[in-house]
């Protein structure tokens, strides 16, 4: 994709990789999995100087979402998430987020996708499998 550009940022304590996709033509990204970390996070938002305007989450793990609402909160931006994954997201016990962290983390999406759905955000379209 030429008006692509990927970065990356390691964030949390299982390091997990959070992206940032930029369409290079527009002023718009799009988070991936903001793990943890929220003020790392959006300190690169700023440095890149780009508009967020989504967060797609991969999965529901609480390695991908713990910084989701307080991101969601501060860019006013909606998350996007597998319809798959809705529990997951929900439950502290199967996201995990309650053995691993000690306290539970939820996340509720703006909207969740379905298998085969196509999706565009920032001038950019994807296909969820």
């Amino acid at each position: 994709m030429k008006n692509l550009n990927l970065r990356s940022l390691v964030v949390g304590p299982v390091m997990t990789n959070c992206y940032f996709l930029q369409n290079k033509e527009t002023t718009e990204l799009i988070l991936v999995d903001p793990g943890a970390e929220a003020e790392r996070i959006s300190k690169m938002i700023e440095k890149l100087g780009k508009k967020p305007v989504a967060i797609l989450l991969t999965h529901g793990h609480y390695d991908h979402m713990m910084a989701v609402n307080e991101l969601r909160q501060e860019w006013k931006i909606p998350i996007f998430a597998s319809k798959a994954e809705k529990e997951t997201l929900s439950n502290p016990e199967i996201n995990l987020s309650l053995e691993w962290e000690g306290r539970g983390y939820t996340v509720e999406a703006d909207e969740y996708l379905e298998d085969g759905q196509e999706i565009e955000l920032a001038g950019l379209k994807f296909a969820c499998i």
